[in-house]
């Protein structure tokens, strides 16, 4: 009763029992059916997901196998290519070690070749050196023989000058003494011609015109008393025969006997020379000499003037006394020369310029030559003089120096030298000889030295400029150890 009355709630109509007993086990079955519909659709899926996963497991499993695989394979690729790596490296390894050691082979070649050309080289600068110093020795024996032989002939020189001057000497001296006897016996017969005539006239005045005349007489003979040191200053006109005719003058003293006492530096006109024995004459009366050591090792006196410029040079002596004895003798002979009126005439003929040429070359500005400083002793005293010569990087000696008392005075004149070198203060003079000879003057006009003789003009400007190019980059040497000492 109380479920038919639920149905009429529900569905608004009265259910039977049966009917609804009927739909009761339709609805169950529907339902289980449903249920069991849904029991294997969830047994289907279970399985699917199973067989889902298995394939995956399945793909993820070959996945990995695979990508194993595609490892190993790459590993193995790895290998194959470090091996193959490997295999290039040992081999450039071996090709380097190959060329290393044909590199180091070769290189022990070449410096067992460098070591016997170096030893060959050294053996031949021993060699060079052994024969340059024998060649050094034989000339410095060839020198020490020319200079005995040089100083034994200069000491012949001086003994027969000695002797000719002492021959000479009596020969004046007798000479002087036959004038005197002739004097005293023309006294004498003048005396006795004067007391005959008296005699025979004893008038007071001719015997006093007589006197008269007797002392006109005897005053012409003192002038034959001082005739011992009667010199002569001869001035001599040198003509170089050429384009231009050049010509130059310079003057001599000579003694009563001929020898010469000194001569001069060049002038360029008579009137020139005449000024410059009057100037000469002048400074030796008042003693303005220099005697030294030459770099020739000998004596030399030099004639200055007040303000210590040089006049002349006078000759060489292997003595300082004998020097002194010349200097002595220009004095005493200068004193009372004459100048003689007569000029002596040289005419030289000029010198061919064909080779010139050969003998100017191009030099390099790059090269520089050398200030060599050397020294020269005397033998009778511990004297020293120090001089230098500049040369050219051939060996030629473009220009020699004065004498200096000290090493130092030498290397500063050397300074000297090359700024006046730098300022061009040149002179080319026509020697005595009928050469051209350069002279380097400092800022005063001063003489500083002398360059060599050129026989042509030319030569001479072409020194100079030779000179300019080396002197200033030359360096400075000595020619030995003892020219510091």
């Amino acid at each position: 009763m109380g479920l038919s009355n639920l149905c009429v709630n529900l569905f608004g109509f009265e259910i039977d029992l049966i009917w609804l007993i009927i739909a009761g086990a339709v609805l169950a079955g529907i339902i289980l059916t449903i249920i069991i519909i849904a029991a294997v659709n969830a047994s289907k899926k279970k399985k699917a997901a199973k067989i889902a996963t298995y394939e995956a497991e399945k793909r993820l499993k070959a996945e990995q196998q695979a990508k194993e695989e595609a490892e190993q394979a790459k590993k193995r690729a790895a290998e194959r290519a470090a091996a193959e790596a490997e295999a290039q490296r040992i081999e450039k390894e071996q090709e380097a070690a190959a060329k290393r050691k044909k590199a180091a082979e070769e290189r022990k070649a070449k410096a067992k070749a460098e070591a016997e050309a170096e030893a060959a080289r050294v053996a031949a600068e021993e060699e060079a050196k052994k024969q340059a110093e024998a060649e050094a020795e034989a000339k410095k024996q060839a020198a020490a023989e020319k200079r005995k032989k040089t100083l034994e002939e200069k000491k012949a020189k001086a003994a027969a000058e000695a002797e000719a001057a002492r021959i000479a000497a009596e020969e004046e001296a007798k000479k002087q003494a036959e004038e005197e006897a002739a004097r005293v016996a023309a006294e004498e017969e003048v005396k006795q011609q004067a007391e005959e005539e008296a005699k025979k006239q004893p008038e007071e005045k001719p015997v006093e015109e007589k006197a008269k005349k007797e002392p006109a007489k005897k005053a012409e003979k003192p002038a034959t008393k001082g005739s011992r040191y009667s010199g002569k200053w001869i001035i001599y006109k040198v003509v170089t025969e050429g384009m231009d005719e050049e010509e130059m003058y310079f003057f001599e003293l000579h003694a009563s006997n001929g020898e010469k006492l000194l001569s001069s530096e060049e002038y360029t006109s008579q009137q020139g020379a005449l000024r410059g024995i009057e100037t000469h004459k002048a400074n030796i009366e008042k003693g303005n000499f220099r005697v030294g050591l030459s770099k020739k090792g000998d004596y030399i006196f030099k004639l200055l003037n007040g303000k210590n410029t040089l006049l002349c040079t006078g000759a060489n002596y292997p003595t300082k006394l004998r020097c002194e004895s010349a200097v002595e003798s220009v004095k005493r002979f200068a004193a009372t020369a004459v100048v003689d009126e007569k000029v002596q005439e040289l005419v030289l003929k000029a010198s061919e310029e064909d080779d010139f040429t050969e003998h100017v070359e191009k030099v390099d500005e790059s090269y520089v030559g050398k200030w060599i400083i050397s020294v020269n002793k005397a033998e009778d005293s511990d004297e020293k003089a120090y001089y230098f010569e500049l040369f050219a990087n051939n060996g030629e000696k473009l220009l020699s120096s004065e004498e200096y008392s000290s090493y130092v005075g030498a290397v500063n004149g050397i300074q000297t030298h090359k700024t006046n070198i730098e300022k061009g203060n040149f002179r080319i003079t026509l020697t005595k000889r009928g050469d051209y000879i350069f002279k380097l003057l400092n800022g005063n006009g001063q003489l500083l030295c002398l360059g060599e003789h050129y026989k042509s003009k030319a030569r001479c400007e072409s020194a100079v400029e030779s000179v300019k190019r080396f002197a200033l980059n030359a360096p400075v040497l000595t020619d030995s150890d003892e020219v510091k000492a």
